[in-house]
């Protein structure tokens, strides 16, 4: 009863998010990024600490424009979206999801897959540059998007198109010469101090050099998959 009680309270929420989107938000931070960001997420509770929530309707879509709220149910995997389209003004920017930690964890797990068919992928910042990129990512507690070490950015992240059509899979460490804060600083101090904050985990999309600025699709098929995601 609590797991659909707090499932149904993200139900609610999605119109909420749809509103947002209607803004076109454009989720900026990335080192050396200037926030156009307006507002922050909403401090919700994941329905268990220490664990990624692999249903969609968990995770929420922020700052993107012609994506719905939340990804869609997948079968062989956690869940999917399709790119947007460039000229319909679509983007993607960030998709992430509610998660506290109560113990000591030590890197983050993710598997995924993008299926594509020639695609053509378009950075949406015009001062950034390809290849189109997907970061993993954590944000703070009441993050206000002003405040640098409110997120943090693991690295490598992932060129969209160079190993399309393959699981891949990506440990990284929770060490803080593996993550970045928006101004692309990794002090470990800052780093440990926010990773006890923790709000939310995901991923970004973005060019080189501003890793949440948006990313679209402006010819052939793209959608990506997210086949499992943990924190260990």
């Amino acid at each position: 009863m609590e797991r659909q009680a707090v499932l149904s309270s993200w139900v609610s929420r999605l119109s909420v998010l749809s509103l947002m989107m209607l803004f076109s938000l454009t989720g900026c931070v990335t080192p050396g990024g200037q926030s156009e960001i307006i507002a922050p997420p909403p401090n919700d509770p994941p329905l268990a600490p220490n664990v990624v929530e692999l249903d969609p309707y968990a995770w929420s879509i922020f700052y993107s424009s012609g994506m719905p709220p939340s990804p869609s149910q997948f079968n062989g995997g956690a869940w999917a979206f399709e790119f947007p389209s460039f000229q319909a003004g679509g983007h993607v920017n960030y998709v992430q999801t509610p998660f506290r930690q109560t113990t000591t964890l030590h890197s983050v797990v993710i598997t995924f897959r993008v299926e594509s068919n020639q695609p053509t992928y378009v950075v949406i910042d015009p001062t950034d540059i390809t290849p189109a990129t997907f970061h993993v990512f954590f944000e703070q507690q009441n993050d206000d998007l002003i405040e640098p070490n409110g997120r943090w950015w693991a690295s490598p992240g992932y060129n969209l198109g160079s190993q399309d059509n393959q699981t891949l899979t990506f440990t990284i460490p929770l060490t803080s010469g593996h993550w970045s804060n928006v101004d692309g600083l990794s002090d470990p101090g800052d780093f440990a101090a926010a990773w006890q904050n923790v709000g939310w985990m995901g991923i970004t999309f973005g060019g080189q050099y501003y890793w949440g600025h948006g990313v679209a699709l402006a010819g052939g098929t793209a959608q990506f998959i997210l086949v499992d995601f943990e924190v260990q």
